[in-house]
């Protein structure tokens, strides 16, 4: 593979690794959009970049998410009933999605830009203008880590995984912070918890979805697995990076600096497919 194309995967796994594990969003959100602007400028097949940017994408978000929440094991800061519940019911929404929606002819490669700005863009805007949780007894607390809400936040994660191959993190913090009223940083770490189930169910559809399609020598079904080695790779080390990186940081840094990298993200989405 010509080096300049492993240079540019390279940064982007270092990127999204630190990413994944400061933030706890998986890296999907560095990790989507340059697999698609890669596959865009390598001559794929049009039918096949948006499939292969989310399989692969969920593959480099699964990695980044085992080793975030390997480097978390043993601080206490993973509520593992939460994950477990909402990671459960994302795996069926990554499913169905993948079955009815995102493998189908009409979710091209515009519809995906358009789909991952506005996700990025909305999350964006639940950070930066949230609140700071209080805590409350009751029963709208006992509510919130009721099933039925973590079933239904387990389906909004699911579906943002899967059309934009971002894991659902930019769902989870946010919910788990301000709805759940977990503190930042037990947030990102649950997040990450819960994006190895949804990730991985999100894996094993693209792979079995598309072994029947001609794609790429370097993939398996609609996972490239040969490209995104020179992704996962450094993302193992900058993830471990990351997440020790947010116990010395404050958590305001942290929502602004998830914000101002997707906002840049999403403006470059939006400028793509409206043809800029």
């Amino acid at each position: 593979m010509d080096p300049v194309n492993i240079l540019i995967l390279g940064a982007a796994g270092v990127v999204g690794g630190f990413v994944a594990g400061l933030l706890g969003v998986g890296g999907g959100i560095i990790f989507a959009p340059v697999l698609f602007f890669f596959y865009s400028a390598t001559g794929v097949a049009l039918d096949l970049i948006a499939p292969l940017t989310l399989g692969t994408s969920l593959f480099c978000t699964l990695v980044t998410a085992l080793a975030g929440t390997w480097t978390h094991r043993g601080d206490g800061l993973i509520r593992q009933r939460v994950a477990l519940v909402v990671g459960a019911f994302s795996a069926a929404a990554v499913v169905a999605m993948t079955l009815f929606v995102t493998t189908q002819p009409w979710y091209s490669g515009r519809v995906f830009q358009i789909v991952l700005a506005v996700i990025l863009l909305l999350a964006v805007y639940r950070m930066v203008t949230g609140k700071r949780p209080q805590r409350t007894s009751g029963w709208r607390d006992r509510l919130r880590t009721d099933t039925p809400f973590l079933a239904a936040t387990g389906a909004a994660a699911g579906a943002v995984a899967s059309a934009a191959g971002v894991g659902g993190g930019i769902v989870l913090v946010p919910v788990y912070n301000q709805l759940l009223r977990l503190p930042l940083k037990s947030a990102t770490a649950t997040s990450l918890a819960t994006i190895i189930l949804v990730s991985l169910s999100g894996v094993v559809m693209y792979v079995v979805t598309g072994l029947g399609a001609e794609t790429l020598p370097t993939a398996l079904g609609y996972v490239d697995f040969g490209h995104a080695v020179w992704m996962v790779v450094p993302a193992l080390l900058t993830a471990r990076l990351g997440v020790k990186t947010a116990d010395r940081v404050n958590v305001r840094l942290i929502r602004f600096c998830f914000a101002g990298l997707a906002v840049l993200v999403a403006g470059r989405l939006l400028w793509r497919a409206f043809g800029g």
